[in-house]
Protein backbone atom coordinates (compact mmCIF):
# COMPACT_ATOMS: atom_id res chain seq x y z
CA UNK A 1 0.00 0.00 0.00
CA UNK A 2 1.13 3.49 -0.79
CA UNK A 3 -0.23 5.99 1.71
CA UNK A 4 2.31 8.66 0.67
CA UNK A 5 0.48 9.49 -2.59
CA UNK A 6 -0.90 13.01 -2.72
CA UNK A 7 -4.64 13.52 -2.78
CA UNK A 8 -6.09 14.72 -6.10
CA UNK A 9 -6.05 18.19 -4.54
CA UNK A 10 -5.30 19.62 -1.10
CA UNK A 11 -8.24 19.60 1.29
CA UNK A 12 -8.46 22.23 4.00
CA UNK A 13 -11.62 22.18 6.11
CA UNK A 14 -12.83 25.66 7.05
CA UNK A 15 -14.21 24.53 10.42
CA UNK A 16 -14.58 21.35 12.46
CA UNK A 17 -11.92 19.15 14.04
CA UNK A 18 -10.05 17.94 10.96
CA UNK A 19 -6.60 19.15 9.92
CA UNK A 20 -5.57 20.18 6.37
CA UNK A 21 -4.75 17.14 4.23
CA UNK A 22 -2.32 16.71 1.34
CA UNK A 23 -1.74 12.93 1.16
CA UNK A 24 -3.70 9.74 1.64
CA UNK A 25 -1.81 9.29 4.91
CA UNK A 26 -2.86 12.76 6.09
CA UNK A 27 -6.49 11.90 5.36
CA UNK A 28 -6.22 8.53 7.09
CA UNK A 29 -4.61 10.06 10.18
CA UNK A 30 -7.19 12.84 10.27
CA UNK A 31 -9.97 10.27 10.16
CA UNK A 32 -8.46 8.19 12.94
CA UNK A 33 -7.04 10.94 15.16
CA UNK A 34 -9.34 13.93 14.61
CA UNK A 35 -12.76 12.26 14.59
CA UNK A 36 -14.48 10.53 17.47
CA UNK A 37 -15.50 6.87 17.03
CA UNK A 38 -19.16 7.93 16.88
CA UNK A 39 -18.51 10.30 13.98
CA UNK A 40 -16.34 7.73 12.16
CA UNK A 41 -19.31 5.34 12.17
CA UNK A 42 -21.47 7.71 10.12
CA UNK A 43 -22.12 6.28 6.63
CA UNK A 44 -20.24 9.01 4.76
CA UNK A 45 -17.08 8.45 6.86
CA UNK A 46 -17.33 4.67 6.46
CA UNK A 47 -17.45 5.27 2.69
CA UNK A 48 -14.38 7.55 2.90
CA UNK A 49 -12.44 4.89 4.81
CA UNK A 50 -13.17 2.38 2.05
CA UNK A 51 -12.23 4.84 -0.69
CA UNK A 52 -8.95 5.73 1.04
CA UNK A 53 -8.06 2.06 1.41
CA UNK A 54 -8.81 1.41 -2.27
CA UNK A 55 -6.70 4.43 -3.29
CA UNK A 56 -3.76 3.40 -1.11
CA UNK A 57 -3.97 -0.16 -2.44
CA UNK A 58 -4.21 0.63 -6.15
CA UNK A 59 -2.40 4.02 -6.31
CA UNK A 60 -4.46 4.65 -9.45
CA UNK A 61 -5.23 8.31 -10.13
CA UNK A 62 -8.95 7.54 -10.54
CA UNK A 63 -9.10 5.88 -7.11
CA UNK A 64 -7.21 8.78 -5.52
CA UNK A 65 -9.65 11.23 -7.13
CA UNK A 66 -12.64 9.22 -5.87
CA UNK A 67 -11.19 9.17 -2.35
CA UNK A 68 -10.47 12.91 -2.41
CA UNK A 69 -13.94 13.74 -3.72
CA UNK A 70 -15.51 11.42 -1.12
CA UNK A 71 -13.53 13.14 1.62
CA UNK A 72 -14.82 16.55 0.53
CA UNK A 73 -18.41 15.26 0.34
CA UNK A 74 -18.12 13.91 3.90
CA UNK A 75 -16.71 17.23 5.13
CA UNK A 76 -19.56 19.04 3.39
CA UNK A 77 -22.09 16.68 5.00
CA UNK A 78 -20.68 17.69 8.40
CA UNK A 79 -20.76 21.39 7.48
CA UNK A 80 -16.97 21.72 7.84
CA UNK A 81 -16.22 23.12 4.40
CA UNK A 82 -17.76 26.44 5.34
CA UNK A 83 -16.63 28.79 8.06
CA UNK A 84 -18.66 28.63 11.22
CA UNK A 85 -20.47 31.82 12.20
CA UNK A 86 -18.44 31.92 15.43
CA UNK A 87 -15.13 31.83 13.48
CA UNK A 88 -16.30 34.69 11.25
CA UNK A 89 -17.06 36.90 14.24
CA UNK A 90 -13.69 36.27 15.92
Amino acid sequence: MNWSNELAYYVTPKSGPMRPMETLLDANRALLDDLSPAIRRRPHWVAVKRLLLAAATSAEPVDIRLATDGLVRALEAEGWMTRSKMAECG
